[in-house]
């Protein structure tokens, strides 16, 4: 094998290269597709963005939005029941938990949708099980679907495009953390997980100088622009012409994706201006990366951020209560932000959990896993108030809300009417749309 051959400065790479790469890989692999292509396009400034953000464990949909008026709520729930005289009014029969002026706000100035009663039938309480069912937008029966309905858009906006050219033609999406969501699987690997914008790159980490010297000089040597379009000299140059064996054009695009992906990112996050406070969380940290790389023109137009902690068992008043203030002020400071970078047009924000809780508390002032619970939209240009019928609490599942809005409804309005894709080949079949846009 000759030493400049690309199967052995592939095997360099591995025995040298990959420690220093602190990247996560979203897909199947590492998003050779931003490489490629996203960093060389100028991004669309005035393109549509969907945030997608996820409240983890089984939001209480319920003291979310409170039944205030309904005797029966209250007596399913003699401690857990949020009180009308405490509770945020929307109408004379439905309010907002305290916790959630900041997005009450936003609802009374037509900016927030209420979607009421969203799930799926044949509920699942499982976690793992109903989450997969939302991320893949699969029935709860039958075979469980491998990519992610988010993933199957970027693949149908990928059709019929060169593989190398795809952000010509297609979007691509970023989720935060170090794992990437179901939702993003597809096959065109058009998509990245973000777990810290400060490790997202290449750097040389060998435990000794001369180490990290060799894994320098075998990085250049992955990278360095081919001279010629001939594959035997650019085998032993090593530079790069698009007609490498996959494995290293693999190669050599992820390190080349982990210096151009996060100097890019970390150059817009340091230059971009906080226009509105933030609350010190998680999700606010997450919403707040995303707006500076809205307002910094990343050619990112599906975003994805998590929120844990809803599995309230036990105890849940205070829980649910500090959980709810942080998503309605980390939104609300996002919202706000937007509208400050005039960005505020472009962005829609729909936020799910993967079920409700049970109508009934428990008897450890908690409440277990349920079914069906609202779903919100917030944005410039949707169709606020509340969308579908106040829960039926005479009539209920097996003691959880039934369904009257199947999720994939949202998310066929979403791609239909913001995204401008057919929603049929993304989600299998033909969903009416919900009038939120």
């Amino acid at each position: 094998m000759k030493q400049g051959s690309p199967l052995h400065t592939r095997r360099e790479f591995l025995a040298t290269g990959l420690k220093g790469l602190s990247l996560v890989a979203a897909s199947a692999y590492v998003p050779a597709f931003l490489t490629r292509t996203a960093f060389a396009t100028s991004p669309e400034t005035d393109s549509r963005i969907l945030v997608v953000v996820q409240l983890s464990g089984g939001n209480d949909g319920l003291n979310t939005v409170v039944p205030f008026a309904d005797d029966l709520y209250h007596k399913a729930r003699p401690t857990l029941a949020i009180r009308g005289d405490s509770a945020l009014k929307i109408d004379s029969h439905i309010a907002l938990h305290p916790d959630l002026a900041p997005l009450k706000n936003e609802f009374d100035a037509g900016k927030m949708a209420i979607v009421q009663n969203v799930g799926y039938p044949n509920p699942n309480r499982s976690h793992f099980r109903s989450m997969e069912i939302w991320h893949t937008a699969g029935d709860s029966e039958g075979k469980p679907e491998v990519t992610g309905w988010l993933g199957r858009y970027f693949d149908a906006q990928c059709t019929g495009s060169d593989p190398h050219r795809l952000a010509e033609n297609a979007d691509i999406g970023m989720s935060f953390g170090k794992v990437m969501p179901q939702a993003f699987r597809n096959k065109s690997n058009v998509a990245l997980a973000l777990d810290n914008p400060d490790t997202f790159q290449w750097n040389a980490s060998g435990e000794t100088t001369s180490l990290a010297k060799a894994q320098e000089a075998i990085f250049a040597k992955l990278n360095q622009p081919g001279t010629t379009p001939n594959p035997m000299n650019m085998t032993t140059l090593g530079g790069i012409t698009g007609d490498e064996p996959e494995t290293v054009d693999f190669l050599k695009h992820t390190a080349m994706n982990a210096v151009l992906a996060g100097d890019r990112i970390r150059g817009i996050l340091a230059k971009s201006k906080v226009r509105t406070n933030y609350p010190d969380s998680q999700l606010a940290n997450q919403l707040q990366m995303i707006a500076k790389l809205i307002a910094g023109n990343f050619p990112t137009r599906v975003y994805y951020a998590i929120q844990g902690g809803f599995d309230t068992h036990a105890n849940q008043a205070q829980t649910h209560a500090r959980l709810l203030r942080d998503v309605a002020a980390s939104v609300h400071a996002f919202n706000e932000d937007l509208r400050a970078q005039k960005n505020a047009d472009r962005v829609v924000v729909i936020a799910f959990s993967e079920f409700g809780r049970r109508v009934a508390e428990n008897g450890s002032q908690g409440t277990d896993h349920g079914a069906a619970a609202p779903m919100f939209v917030f944005g410039e240009k949707i169709k606020g108030g509340l969308h579908g019928n106040p829960p039926d609490l005479g009539n209920l599942l097996d003691g959880d809300v039934r369904h009257q809005i199947d999720f994939r409804q949202v998310y066929a309005t979403v791609l239909e009417q913001w995204l401008g894709t057919k929603s049929e080949g993304v989600l299998g079949r033909k969903f009416e749309k919900v009038a939120v846009l």
